[in-house]
């Protein structure tokens, strides 16, 4: 297992975890969220190849519309 800081939360994956498959844990679709691990952004189609490593320290920014 590793261990990541997801939004200031411990959380512990599977070795070999993405990017991609951290956004349904989390219960993303990944469609309106910007990811930035250890302070760089991931874009949407480097998602599925970006691994995660133990003491990644991991931000999911919820884009919101507004008036």
């Amino acid at each position: 297992m590793i261990t990541i800081q997801l939004n200031g939360k411990q959380e512990t994956l599977p070795p070999g975890s993405t990017v991609e498959t951290l956004l349904p844990i989390i219960g993303s679709d990944g469609k309106s969220v910007a990811v930035v691990v250890n302070d760089h952004i991931v874009r949407p189609e480097n998602r599925s190849s970006h691994l995660l490593q133990d003491g990644d320290h991991i931000e999911i920014l919820v884009f919101a519309g507004g008036g």
